[in-house]
């Protein structure tokens, strides 16, 4: 009966022995987009930094009348900024990576734009170049016109006056002339037509 017993027993035994479920470890994973770990926090970003100030009873300034119990102020002494020191950047966790964009072949158009309009600005300043050499061209023979239009009015000025001191000798003369004619008996004998040249 033992032989029979102890294949029975261990047939039981293990009949009755359950199965143990497998073990599942659950473990967070690291998502992009998600909230980062405290301790990675200031790789990326400062916090602010707070002061406490703790007063004592005074009297408000504005205000004689009131008095103000003990209590404490605190004040933001440093606002969060964005840490922009590249070499802590490491210890952030990067998500997958996205679509990459060939920054050459959309920058192109832009860049061929760009070469148009700085053809256009130096075509626009060799004009302007030239429109102004051709102003000071234009200057300096307005100058010279200046120049020589101002002799010219001083000759004409010294002409006018040889001219008006000719005019006045000749009237000198033709009144001389008249003053001897008539200081001069007119002789019958002597006819106008006769004259002989001298």
């Amino acid at each position: 009966m033992k032989a029979v017993l102890i294949p029975l027993t261990v047939l039981l035994l293990a009949g009755c022995a359950s199965k143990r479920a497998p073990s599942v470890a659950v473990r967070p994973r690291a998502v992009s987009g998600t909230t980062l770990p405290s301790e990675g926090i200031e790789s990326v970003r400062y916090a602010e930094n707070i002061k406490a100030y703790p007063l004592a009873r005074y009297v408000d300034p504005n205000n004689r009348r009131l008095m103000h119990e003990a209590h404490t102020i605190y004040r933001v002494v440093t606002t969060p900024r964005w840490n922009l020191h590249s070499n802590q950047l490491a210890a952030v966790q990067r998500g997958p990576a996205t679509r990459t964009s060939n920054t050459v072949s959309e920058t192109a158009p832009a860049r061929d734009e760009l070469i148009v309009e700085l053809n256009r600005q130096k075509e626009a300043t060799k004009a302007v170049i030239q429109g102004s050499q051709t102003v000071s061209q234009k200057l300096e023979q307005l100058g010279e016109s200046v120049q020589q239009t101002k002799q010219v009015a001083a000759d004409n000025v010294i002409l006018r006056r040889e001219v008006d001191a000719t005019q006045q000798r000749l009237n000198a003369l033709e009144g001389e002339l008249r003053r001897q004619k008539q200081s001069r008996p007119s002789s019958p004998a002597e006819d106008p037509s006769e004259k002989s040249d001298w």
